[in-house]
């Protein structure tokens, strides 16, 4: 039986598993790893207030004890000022612009026509070497049937 006891916020949870329950991320390649943090607006909330309150000389205090940083409160007071706060954090890759879409699209129809035209140089290529045996056979039987007239 395993016990963990994380500190989440200033909150302390204990978790407890059983050696026979399984769950995918224990199981994974990255089963010992650390979970990234996740705050809640409300703590964010709490957290930039409290930070604010607090006189000179103790803030440090504050985040030594959340075990956060100083950079965690600026990113949060600006977004309480920009009132960003409550909205869900975006995820992956930011959208394309319009010119951004037409510019890509444009790329990929360039490579393709690039490896079209590479195509049909090869093709040339190959008919143009093929015309020059048949010309040389064509030279040798003519100069088999002068030979012959002879």
């Amino acid at each position: 039986m395993t016990t963990t006891t994380a500190l989440v916020g200033s909150e302390e949870t204990t978790t407890t598993t059983s050696p026979t329950a399984s769950t995918p991320a224990a199981d994974g390649p990255r089963a010992g790893r650390a979970k990234r943090r996740t705050f809640t607006t409300e703590y964010k909330r709490r957290i930039v207030a409290e930070y604010d309150a607090a006189p000179n000389g103790t803030k440090g205090a504050v985040l030594r004890r959340e075990r956060l940083y100083d950079s965690h409160v600026q990113e949060w007071r600006a977004a309480i000022t920009a009132g960003t706060l409550d909205d869900p954090p975006r995820r992956g890759r930011p959208a394309k612009t319009a010119e951004q879409a037409r510019i890509g699209e444009l790329e990929r129809q360039v490579a393709r026509l690039e490896a079209e035209a590479a195509r049909k140089d090869e093709v040339i290529a190959d008919r143009d070497a093929a015309l020059q045996v048949l010309g040389k056979g064509v030279a040798f039987l003519e100069a088999i049937s002068s030979r012959n007239a002879r």
